[in-house]
Order: C-alpha cells, then sequence, then structure tokens
C-alpha cells in the first residue's frame, strides 16, 4: 500500500470514527477509484434528495430517509449545502458581534468602575478586569471538549442567559471582591457563549465555503474591538456607569432572544463516541490536530496586544496621539474589513499557504512600520498592515483549526485556537512590558517583529514546506468530511 494511501486511511478512521483496519478494509474492498466514484454519486445523490452511506463491506443508498428524522439529518449534513447566508448564520454572526462589543466595552468600563466606586488602586482595578479572561480560558476548554454530549444548543443558550444575568449583578456588588468574582463567572459565560457559537457557525458553514464563512464569522470581532471601546470610553467620559450597564443588559438580552431562533445543527454521538466520555484525559481537551496551526494564532496575539495595551502610550510619548493614535484601530479595522472576503476566498479555493505566508509578512511589517513611526501617517501606515496581517491570520487559522479536526472534534478545536489565541493575548503585554523601562515601546515593536519571523518560520518548517493546507489536500479532505457526514445522516434517519 502507498504512503499516500496510509494518509488516506488515517484520515477516513479518524473522520468516520472507526479502526484504521476498518477503513483500511473500505479502501482494499472498494478502492480508492471506487471511493472517488462513491464521492461523485453522493454529490448527485444529494442533490436529488438520496444519501449514501459507505460501510464496511459495501455501500448502501438510502432513498429519502433524510426527512424521515431531520434532527439527525440535519445534524450531520447540513453544513453540505450550498447556501452559506441562511438566517441562522446571520443570526450567529449578529450574536458573535454583539457578544464582544459587550466584552471590550466592560473590559475598559469595569476598570474605571473599580476606581471611581470603591478608590482601589489602578492594579487592582486591572485585577478586577483581567479575571474576565481567566474565566474565559477556564470554560473553553471544558466547553469544547463536552458540547456535543450536552447538547449544543443547551449549552448555547445556558451561555447566552448567564451571559445576561451576570450583567445584571455588576452594579448589585457591595465591594471590589464580589465585584472581581463576578467579573470571573462573566468570564466564564462569555467563554462558554463564543465557543459554543463558533462550533455552532462551524456547523452551518459549507465545508467546502468554510474559509469564506468563518471569515465573515470572525469579522465581528474586529467591528467590536473598534465599537466596544468607543462606547466604554462614551459613557466613561459622560460620568454615567449605570447607563452603561443598562446598555449592556439590553445587548445581552437581545443575544439570549437571537439564540432561541437559531436552528442549532446538532451531531448524533455514536456508542463509541459516548464512551470516550466515561475516561478523563487532557488530551480530550486538546484538539492535537489542530495545535500547530493555532500556535500561529498564538503568535499573532503576542503582537496584537502590544498594540492594544501600549499604542496609546506610545502614541503619546511620539507626540501623534491626536491623529495617528486616534484613527490607528480605524485604519486596522478597514483593511481588516476589506480582507476578509478575499482571504476566505483564497482559503477555500487556492490553500491555506497562499493566505498565512503573505500574513505573516504583513504583520512582521506592521511591527516595524510602527517601531520605526516618526510620524502619524507612518503610523498610521502600520495600523493598515495590522489590518491585513492580523486580521487575515485569525480568520485562517480559525477556520484551519477546524479543518484540521474531525467533525466529531469541532467544539474542542475551536476551544484550542481560542485558548492559543488568548494566552497570547494575555502573555503578550506582559512579556513585552518588561522592555519598556530599559529601551522604550520601541523596543517592544521590534520583539515583536522578530517574533512574527520566529512564527513565520516554525510555520514553514512543521507544516508549510510539507504542504499541509495545500488545494488539493484540503479538497480531499473535506470530501472525506462530506461523505462521512452523508453516512452519519443516513444512518441516523434509519
Amino acid at each position: 500500500m502507498r504512503h499516500n494511501d496510509i494518509g488516506f486511511i488515517t484520515e477516513l478512521s479518524e473522520e468516520m470514527g472507526i479502526t484504521q483496519s476498518e477503513a483500511e478494509r473500505i479502501v482494499m474492498t472498494q478502492g480508492l477509484g471506487q471511493l472517488n466514484k462513491l464521492c461523485q454519486e453522493d454529490d448527485i445523490a444529494q442533490m436529488k434528495g438520496v444519501h449514501v452511506e459507505m460501510s464496511v463491506d459495501k455501500p448502501v443508498f438510502n432513498t429519502g430517509a433524510a426527512e424521515k428524522k431531520e434532527n439527525g439529518a440535519v445534524a450531520a449534513s447540513n453544513n453540505n449545502g450550498e447556501k452559506l447566508w441562511t438566517p441562522s448564520y446571520i443570526f450567529d454572526i449578529i450574536i458573535n458581534f454583539l457578544v464582544y462589543v459587550v466584552h471590550f466595552q466592560l473590559m475598559l468600563w469595569s476598570t474605571s468602575y473599580a476606581i471611581s466606586n470603591w478608590n482601589v488602586s489602578i492594579s487592582t482595578a486591572g485585577a478586577a478586569s483581567g479575571l474576565f479572561i481567566v474565566g474565559a480560558l477556564f470554560a473553553r476548554l471544558p466547553a469544547g471538549r463536552y458540547i456535543d454530549l450536552i447538547g449544543r444548543r443547551k449549552l448555547f443558550l445556558c451561555g447566552t442567559a448567564s451571559y445576561f444575568l451576570m450583567v445584571l449583578l455588576y452594579l448589585l456588588c457591595p465591594n471590589v471582591y464580589v465585584f472581581m468574582a463576578v467579573r470571573l463567572l462573566h468570564g466564564m459565560a462569555f467563554g462558554s457563549t463564543s465557543t459554543a457559537a463558533s462550533t455552532i457557525v462551524a456547523a452551518l458553514v459549507p465545508i467546502h465555503k468554510m474559509g469564506t464563512g468563518i471569515g465573515y464569522f470572525t469579522l465581528g470581532v474586529t467591528m467590536a474591538s473598534a465599537v466596544g471601546p468607543f462606547l466604554a470610553l462614551t459613557f466613561i467620559n459622560s460620568g454615567d456607569f449605570t447607563m452603561s450597564i443598562t446598555f449592556c443588559s439590553a445587548l445581552t438580552l437581545v443575544i439570549f432572544v437571537l439564540s432561541c431562533l437559531i436552528k442549532v445543527p446538532e451531531r448524533t454521538l455514536t456508542e463509541r463516541e459516548v464512551e470516550q466520555f466515561h475516561t478523563f484525559s487532557w488530551r480530550d481537551f486538546i484538539a492535537k490536530n489542530s495545535v500547530g496551526i493555532s500556535l500561529v494564532a498564538f503568535i499573532g496575539g503576542i503582537c496584537y496586544s502590544t498594540v492594544l495595551s501600549y499604542l496609546g502610550e506610545y502614541a503619546s510619548a511620539k507626540g501623534m496621539a491626536e491623529l495617528g493614535g486616534q484613527l490607528f484601530f480605524i485604519a486596522f479595522a478597514a483593511t481588516s474589513f476589506l480582507s476578509r472576503p478575499l482571504t476566505g476566498w483564497l482559503l477555500d479555493n487556492k490553500g491555506g499557504n497562499v493566505v498565512l505566508y503573505p500574513s505573516l509578512v504583513l504583520l512582521i511589517l506592521s511591527m516595524a512600520t510602527i517601531a520605526i513611526a516618526g510620524n502619524d501617517y507612518v503610523l498610521l501606515a502600520g495600523g493598515l498592515l495590522l489590518g491585513g496581517g492580523y486580521g487575515s491570520i485569525t480568520a485562517a487559522c480559525h477556520a484551519l483549526a477546524v479543518h484540521c479536526a474531525p467533525s466529531r472534534q469541532i467544539g474542542v478545536a475551536t476551544s484550542t485556537y481560542f485558548v492559543l489565541l488568548d494566552l497570547g493575548i494575555g502573555v503578550g503585554p506582559y512579556c513585552m512590558g518588561t522592555l519598556v523601562p530599559g529601551f522604550g515601546f520601541e523596543a517592544v515593536y521590534v520583539c515583536a517583529a522578530v517574533v512574527s519571523i520566529i512564527g513565520l518560520g516554525a510555520y514553514f518548517l512543521s507544516m508549510g514546506r510539507f504542504q499541509r493546507f495545500s488545494s488539493s489536500r484540503m479538497d480531499r479532505e473535506r470530501q472525506i468530511k462530506a461523505n462521512a457526514a452523508m453516512r452519519r445522516a443516513a444512518a441516523a434517519a434509519e
């Protein structure tokens, strides 16, 4: 058996949830040519409403069975359709945008509120704000692991309901320590909600449009990173802390209502998959196939966090606060917004290398440009480069992290990606900030550029040179997932 066939067997066994020996029997008895023929028959059958199941011994055809058990059919085959812009997909995009608007708004609000209300130190107020991220990290791993066991809709509704209720508790806190506890719990609600929303969107998006679909979905985070801080500063400058919470309460209520309207594709677990939940191992909480590409997002998070944390002081120190500092994130958001459609199309049609190499180069150039910025226009150029680089990296890495994992691990792959991205954003300011007293802000961005270069080299050595995300390989893996989904749909409908 050829090496390529062995790779095919491994992918087939992982995706279909069968042993490698069973997958080898399929290949040996039906042959790769027969499997390709089945793929073509599946495509024709899907258009006619006929579902094809590949069994270990022979292909079994189930005509019109999908309508018999709608839930099972939708669970397995929903993301094989052609339509991207469904109502549920649009609602999920809106929910993700609003979730992050509230997140970014309250990150700034909570610091000012703690200082104003309890007269605590800046470090204590910062800790209260940062506990939100700690809570999110604690929630993401179990949410990704158990979402299919609990039920995607149940976890999603519990998350959005908790996200709403936690906002109502902020103004009831009698002291800063209770406030910290609420921030931690609210972060856990955020982590479970965002993980569930991202898992659901991966199930709603057609497999061959995953890059485009997730690109538009993650665009909401970029827009929220501009809208949330703007709203927070508006309310803080007005001195009305209560109005900010009232506004966030309204947004989180809208989030909960929209989550009730989404038709969530559930995944029917096999007996073997249910049994696996009875064991406990750290490997169950991390999608190993998604770690490599998620580490690229980790590098991007480190670089982005240095901008998010220190750009204001850096621009003020160099006399660029009025123009460059104020318009930097608008420039960043503009190129992020404009690059997403192209990024998604390239990812779906040309593969991952075509997206990631230019994006990492843009990230390097953005850090270097910010480091040498001597006037407002050079600083704004750094913002434009950062939007094209970091914005494309996060969208591509999210889509590829999901792509790398079997369908049964979509939730785990999603949480793996977000945990590493959040870790990068969390450790970046702490590690890079130590350079400021001795070397100045310029050293922070020079060091970030070096980190980006290391990330580019690591991607080439570990994935790029092996054509891990070549167009042909990604197409083959999509076809395996499509056929496995149709097999599950037919089995669930019987």
